[in-house]
């Protein structure tokens, strides 16, 4: 819950002494006032005003517009603000055709205790903060899941992006090793040994042939050593083949 909240009630009522009357009740509870003397007028304030009252107390019988037509038309104005009628016996069946309306909050009979009546109008005006907090709340709320849907695309997008490197990484290394395998099967590295000795000048042309009995003597002598230790015959004569 937010902090103290700055409750201002408009007060609606043809006679400047109730009108001023009320003003000192409700300056005793905390809140400011602002007086009006018709319905007609109240409304034209309304209009003007950057931010809804809390309260509205609104006498019934007023010349030019009854206090159950002005909260009706109030209600339009400002749907969050909480709207009493002070009324008589009389008028009970307007009241309670105002009530069922939805123009009217609660009424307050004639003639009314001073102390209910601050309570009273102290419930209204919590009321009032808590209908201003849970919008304060949702506009919060809707703000944050706006924050969090945009980053939840933009993660979305950045994903899609490393996706694809990475798919494009793989296709490039299972490429360069498709052609280092094949580059191995083609090889011939005895030719290669070949060209390289005879480019170097390493050995001569009638020195290779010896080169390649010397290294099949030295692979005889390691399968033969091999076969031994594993319990098998290499015949003596492939040596000399």
């Amino acid at each position: 819950m937010a902090g103290k909240f700055d409750h201002t009630v408009l007060i609606v009522d043809d006679e400047k002494q109730v009108g001023s009357s009320l003003g000192r009740l409700i300056k005793s509870i905390g809140a400011k006032y602002v007086y009006m003397e018709s319905g007609q007028a109240a409304l034209e304030r309304m209009e003007k005003t950057s931010r809804p009252y809390s309260l509205i107390l609104s006498d019934q019988r007023m010349p030019g517009m009854e206090g159950s037509v002005f909260l009706s038309k109030a209600k339009k104005i400002a749907p969050d603000t909480i709207r009493y009628l002070i009324t008589g016996y009389a008028d009970i069946n307007a009241v309670t055709n105002a009530v069922n309306k939805g123009s009217i909050h609660r009424y307050i009979a004639k003639p009314w205790d001073n102390k209910v009546l601050a309570e009273t109008v102290k419930s209204g005006l919590e009321q009032h903060k808590l209908i201003m907090e849970n919008h304060r709340l949702f506009a919060l709320a809707k703000e944050q899941n706006t924050k969090l849907y945009t980053l939840n695309k933009e993660l979305q997008k950045s994903a899609v992006v490393h996706r694809k490197a990475i798919i494009r990484r793989d296709k490039q290394i299972a490429q360069l090793q498709d052609r280092l395998e094949k580059g191995f099967e083609n090889r011939n590295y005895i030719n290669e040994m070949e060209i390289l000795l005879k480019e170097k000048q390493m050995l001569e042309e009638n020195k290779i042939n010896s080169l390649y009995t010397a290294i099949i003597a030295e692979l005889y002598e390691q399968f033969q050593d091999i076969a031994t230790r594993n319990g098998f015959d290499i015949p003596g004569d492939i040596q000399g083949a």
